[in-house]
C-alpha cells in the first residue's frame, strides 16, 4: 500500500503555514509509517513550485501526468477538491490519501481493516439540502439513495483509505457523473435559510456527505457490506467538536483529536492576519514543531527553505 498527497495550485500558491505544514507531514508520516511510501500527485507547474521549496525531495515518487486529461472546461470552481477524486480513479486500492496539511499519530496499518477509512464524521447541519445544489441538466437522485443521505452523517475526507476497487470506482464515477457540466452553485429556499448552514458547499456535499451515502446505499440497498473506519471518533458539528456522546462536551473531543492528529484547518485563512488569535496560535504551534525538521534525515536539504519560512513567521 502507497501514502499519498494530491495537490496542484489553481487560484494562489501555497503561503507560510501551509508549505511549513506540509513538510511537517511528510516528515511524520515516514517517522510512523516507515514502511508506507508516500508520493505526490500534481502537474508540473506545482511540482516546480514545490521544487523550489525542496518539498518534492521528501517524497518516494512524483506523479504529474495524472491530470493531464483533467476536464478543467468542464468543472466549476465549486468542485474545489476534484483533482483529488480524479486522481482516485487512476489509482488501484489499497491507498490512502492525506492532505497536505494534515500529520497523523498512529501508523496507517490501525486503519486499514475496513473498505473506507475518513477522518471523522460530520453533522449535516452545515450541509446544503441535495436538491439545493445545481447539477447537471436532467440529472435526477433516486429515491434509495435519498434515503442513503437521509441515513448518514457526512465523513470528513482529509483523510480517504480505499480498500475496496469496486467500491472506489463506483464512488469515482458517480462524483463525477454529478460533477461534471454542473454549475455547484447553492440555491436557498428562503432567504435566511443560509444562516443554518453558512459553510454549505457543493463540494462538501458531494464529497463528504455522498461519500457516506454511497458506502449505505452499498450496504443497505445493493446488500453489499461496506465496512467503514473513522481516524478519529468525534463529530464536528458547523462550531466544534463532539465525541459521540455529545453530553460529554467539547473537552472530550479535544483530547481525541490531539492524541490522533494535528490539522492545520482554517488557520490557513488567517495566515496574513497576524494580529488573529488563531494566527498567533497556529504560528506557535507551528514554530514548537520545528523539531521535526531539525533532527530529521531531510533537515541539511531543507535548512535553506525551511529557516525562511520560521523567518516569515514572525514578519
Amino acid at each position: 500500500m502507497k501514502a499519498y498527497h494530491v495537490y496542484i495550485i489553481r487560484n494562489r500558491e501555497p503561503e507560510t503555514f501551509e508549505l511549513i505544514t506540509h513538510m511537517y507531514s511528510c516528515i511524520n508520516h515516514r517517522n510512523v509509517n516507515p514502511d508506507v511510501p508516500l508520493c505526490l500527485i500534481t502537474d508540473s507547474k506545482t511540482k516546480e513550485f514545490y521544487d523550489k521549496w525542496k518539498i518534492t525531495s521528501l517524497y518516494d515518487e512524483v506523479i504529474t501526468n495524472f491530470f493531464d486529461d483533467y476536464p478543467y472546461d468542464r468543472i466549476s470552481h465549486n468542485f474545489w477538491a476534484s483533482p483529488k477524486i480524479w486522481a482516485m480513479g487512476k489509482l488501484k486500492a489499497p491507498f490512502i490519501i492525506l492532505d497536505t496539511d494534515l500529520l497523523l499519530h498512529n501508523p496507517l496499518s490501525t486503519y486499514t481493516n475496513c473498505d473506507l477509512a475518513y477522518l471523522h464524521r460530520e453533522t449535516s447541519v452545515s450541509y446544503p439540502n441535495i436538491f439545493d445544489v445545481h447539477g447537471p441538466d436532467g440529472f435526477v437522485w433516486d429515491d434509495d439513495m435519498l434515503k442513503s443521505f437521509r441515513n448518514t452523517q457526512p465523513m470528513n475526507c482529509a483523510v480517504i483509505g480505499m480498500f475496496n476497487n469496486s467500491f472506489k470506482s463506483d464512488f469515482v464515477k458517480r462524483y463525477f457523473d454529478f460533477v461534471l457540466d454542473s454549475s455547484g452553485d447553492v440555491s436557498y429556499a428562503t432567504e435566511h435559510s443560509h444562516k443554518m448552514h453558512p459553510l454549505s458547499s457543493a463540494q462538501i456535499m458531494m464529497e463528504q456527505w455522498f461519500m457516506a451515502a454511497l458506502a449505505n446505499y452499498w450496504t443497505y440497498t445493493l446488500n453489499v457490506p461496506i465496512k467503514t473506519q473513522a481516524v478519529c471518533k468525534v463529530l464536528y458539528s458547523s462550531e466544534g467538536f463532539f465525541t459521540y456522546d455529545m453530553d460529554l462536551g467539547h473537552d472530550v473531543a479535544a483530547a481525541e483529536l490531539n492524541a490522533t492528529l494535528y490539522h492545520l484547518w482554517g488557520a490557513k485563512q488567517y495566515q496574513n492576519d497576524k494580529t488573529h488569535e488563531l494566527h498567533i496560535s497556529t504560528r506557535d504551534m507551528l514554530y514548537g514543531g520545528k523539531h521535526l525538521v531539525e533532527s530529521s534525515s531531510y533537515y541539511d536539504i531543507l535548512k535553506e527553505p525551511f529557516d525562511k519560512l520560521l523567518t516569515d513567521l514572525f514578519n
